[in-house]
């Protein structure tokens, strides 16, 4: 992987390449990226950026040395196009930009539900912590009720 932070510009050589966009695999330098994220078709385009921005790297299929075309959802995988054509010519498979999409959604969506299942769950514990401290301090209380009154009986026995 290449470091964009210390590489160019793609479009305009001269200015150092600090945003990298994810569906152009490209770098951009500031007003590139502005001018990118103007034009109608990239204008949802979504960049990374700072001291460690890294281009993606390729990934390839092991057994043809090319790159994946669309993902097969029989074999829950990505394929090339050979193998569509040799190991998965009946399957069933999308482009790799909507299965991706199909995924994020889902991670998306069992995170935020995760999060709400944690966020009853702190809530509970701090109540019930709450109705526990409670507690503590009324046995306090009776305990301190009841020593006053063991003393002032002792103390009423021993004058």
């Amino acid at each position: 992987m290449a470091q964009a932070a210390t590489s160019a510009c793609e479009i305009f050589i001269g200015e150092p390449g600090e945003y990298y966009c994810q569906q152009c695999d490209q770098l951009f330098c500031r007003n590139c990226k502005l001018s990118h994220l103007r034009a109608m078709i990239s204008k949802y385009h979504t960049f990374l950026s700072g001291q460690h921005v890294y281009k993606e790297e390729e990934m390839l299929c092991t057994e043809h040395e090319e790159s994946f075309l669309v993902y097969c959802h029989d074999c829950d995988t990505p394929v090339c196009r050979i193998c569509t054509v040799k190991k998965h010519s009946r399957h069933i498979m999308t482009d790799l930009t909507t299965s991706t999409l199909k995924l994020k959604y889902e991670l998306v969506g069992n995170f935020k539900s995760k999060v709400a299942t944690i966020k009853l769950n702190l809530s509970k514990i701090e109540k019930d912590t709450k109705a526990y401290r409670e507690e503590v301090k009324a046995v306090i209380k009776i305990i301190t009720k009841e020593g006053n009154n063991w003393k002032k009986l002792i103390d009423k026995k021993s004058r």
